[in-house]
Parts: C-alpha cells; structure tokens; sequence
C-alpha cells in the first residue's frame, strides 16, 4: 500500500514537470520592457528571451531575442497590438528591467505605474532606469558580448555598480515608489546611455568584436519631485547624492593640494544624518581612504604632510556637499534626502503645518550643516612621490 502510494506521488511530481514544461513552449517570455512617447500614444518595446525568429541575436548555440513594438492611448492597449503579434502569449513574470524615456518621467512615472502595479504577472522585483536623449526602446536592441540577453546586460551592469555607487539599491522600483509614496521624501532615478550607434548596437557584429562599437553605461541621477522628472545631476553631484544618503561603498576622490591633484581611494565612507531639531540637521561624514596618485612633489612620507591632505579633504568633501544641497534646495526645490521624513516621524504637528510647501518653501530655508572626518590610512607602496625619488 505504501509503495502504491509512493508510486502515485512520483507520477504526480512527473506529469506536472511535464505540464509545465508543455505551458513554457506556449509563451513568449518578456526580460525587459521600454516606453516610449510618440506624440500622444505610449509606444512599448517588449524584449522576448524565446522567440524563433530574432531581430538582436545572442552568440551561436544560445538563446536568441526578438524585439517587438506597438502604441497605443495606454499601455493596456500598446500591449494588446503587441500581443496580436507574437505567435506565442505574452509572459510577464520574468521582467527584470523597465527603461522609460525623459517625456515619460516628465509627464509622470504614475501615469505607467498603474498598468505595472496591476498586471497579475509582474513581480513588481525589477530594475527600474531612464534614458536621456534615446529612446527606450533602443536600449532594449543593444546586445553585449558578455550576455545572452540585452536586458541581462542592463542588470548585470546595475549589479557590478552596487559596490561603488549603490546603484543596485536605487534602480529598484519599489524603491522608487516607496520614496513617492513616502512623507517628506523624493526619489531618483539612474540612467543608462547608449555610447554608439543604434544601428550598429543591435547587429550580430557587435558581439564579434573585442572592441564593441556600441555599449550601454550607466549615466548620473534624474532627479524627480513626486513622480515627475525635473532635471539630471552631473557625476559630480551623483557621488555627494549618495555620500548624503549613505550609499557611496566606493569612492576614488579627487582633491586638489598646492596646485597638485590628488587621487584617494576610499571604501569606508559612513553618513549619519541627525535631526538637531525641526529647524537644523547635520551630517556627518567618515571616510578612511588610501592615496593611489599624487602628482607633484609632495612627501608622502611626512606626518605633517598627511594631515594637511587629510584636512584638504575635509574641506572638499564638505564644499561639495553643501553646493550639492544649495543646488537640490534652489534649482530643484525637492527633498531627495529625506529631512522633511525625519519631521514627519519627529516633530508630527510641525510636519502639518508646513507639509503642503515644504519643498517650495521649508525646505530651502532648513538649515543642514556638514561635518566631515577624514583619514588617511595609507600611502599605497610608496612613501613617496616619484618625482621625489628622482631628488
């Protein structure tokens, strides 16, 4: 009886692999979705990782990717035309990215939001970027030696990101949303570029070259106020953004010392911000870092001269961070750092009262104050500068 039933569980466990396996030959898997404005219709680019015939094909031997597009008054619809297309039904369950343009930042992430947030298939778990100066959809066509698929070369190049710029953690959409949704807090957004030709990018040649003629990279932070995009930092002002929030795991700074540029590596850079009271919050910034360039004559050898670097980069750290916060204050009036939470949470009767301007108007006049503490750890294998030994 018991090996009966033993038997009857195996099969179970046999015939529903077999069922599953027969529903995968049936779908067309999407890893990546890009939208797009044309005039007043969205135009949606949908990655397909199974499709028989490919227009952006992996190398021999693995597995090929069609991109297919439709537009339409809303995604639904856009989705619907391209569903009429493929000769497979539409999966949704494997997205790990979603590329939007500037016009659809501009005009509000939410307008989309909605069709992502209800479909029954999507994991709401991707990767969430924006192009500047492309479309979206042609992000999709750029294909990588290093991946089978476009959109695995987009997360691939977030995840090698994560450990010097924490870009991992920002791209993520529920981050994003979280920080929309959120009291006194506005979010970012990384953006990706692509470096070549279009055209050239999505050709089977682009993988048989050592050199590829077009590549995607990560760009610096589009800055949103609800969720409409209102401007991009420079790399600049990205690096303080995440000193600020802190998610800066690996820095190499750059200062300059009696008319000398410096270069100090650093991966122990620490950011706590407290809330002194519903008017003033500091930061304060620890970093240890190692000095792997110095041009000029400077004795690294020297106490003395260590100090004076370590204060240099004080000072440089806190110069750019308070012009970082006076431009996101002046310019772009929203509160990407999250101090009008910290009222909500600590002075909930102040947050009242000034919550219906706070960005327009409190915010500008918080007063932040920047405290940093620096430390030079080593000089790397040399004590010296090599225009010193040549002394």
């Amino acid at each position: 009886m018991k090996k009966n039933f033993l038997i009857i569980i195996i099969l179970c466990f046999a015939l529903c692999g077999c069922a599953d396996y027969a529903e995968l030959n049936k779908l067309s898997i999407v890893t990546a979705i890009g939208i797009d404005k044309s005039e007043d219709e969205y135009e949606v680019t949908l990655l397909i990782a199974n499709s028989p015939k490919a227009e952006t094909s992996s190398k021999e031997g693995e597995a090929k990717t069609t991109v297919y597009q439709g537009k339409g008054k809303s995604i639904a619809e856009a989705v619907k035309i391209i569903d009429k297309k493929t000769p497979k039904q539409l999966y949704f369950s494997h997205i790990n990215v979603v590329v939007i343009s500037e016009e659809i930042g501009k005009e509000g992430f939410l307008n989309i939001a909605d069709w992502l947030i209800r479909h029954p298939q999507t994991r709401n778990r991707f990767h969430l970027m924006q192009v500047n100066n492309n479309k979206a959809g042609d992000v999709l066509k750029i294909i990588s030696p290093l991946e089978s698929f476009p959109s695995q070369s987009i997360a691939t190049l977030i995840e090698s990101n994560k450990n010097s710029r924490s870009v991992g953690d920002t791209a993520s959409y529920s981050n994003f949303i979280g920080r929309v949704l959120e009291k006194g807090y506005e979010p970012t957004m990384p953006t990706i570029k692509i470096n070549g030709s279009i055209e050239e990018g999505s050709m089977q040649e682009n993988l048989e070259t050592t050199k590829p003629k077009t590549y995607l990279s990560l760009g610096p932070l589009a800055i949103y106020k609800n969720d409409k995009l209102i401007g991009t930092t420079t790399k600049k002002q990205t690096e303080s953004i995440y000193i600020i929030n802190n998610e800066a795991k690996e820095l190499t700074y750059e200062i300059k010392y009696k008319n000398n540029i410096i270069n100090i590596f650093s991966n122990t850079i620490r950011t706590k911000i407290k809330l002194k009271n519903e008017n003033t919050a500091d930061i304060y910034v620890k970093a240890k870092g190692t000095i792997y360039e110095a041009n000029g004559n400077i004795n690294l050898n020297s106490i003395k001269e260590i100090e004076n670097i370590e204060k240099t980069w004080n000072k440089t750290i806190k110069k750019d961070l308070n012009n970082l916060i006076k431009e996101i204050k002046e310019n772009y009036q929203s509160d990407i750092f999250g101090f009008g939470n910290m009222i909500y949470k600590n002075y909930p009767k102040k947050w009242e009262k000034i919550k219906n301007n706070w960005n327009e108007k409190h915010f500008k006049k918080f007063n932040i104050k920047v405290h940093a503490e620096t430390q030079i750890i080593s000089t790397a294998s040399l004590t010296k500068t090599l225009k010193d030994d040549d002394k």
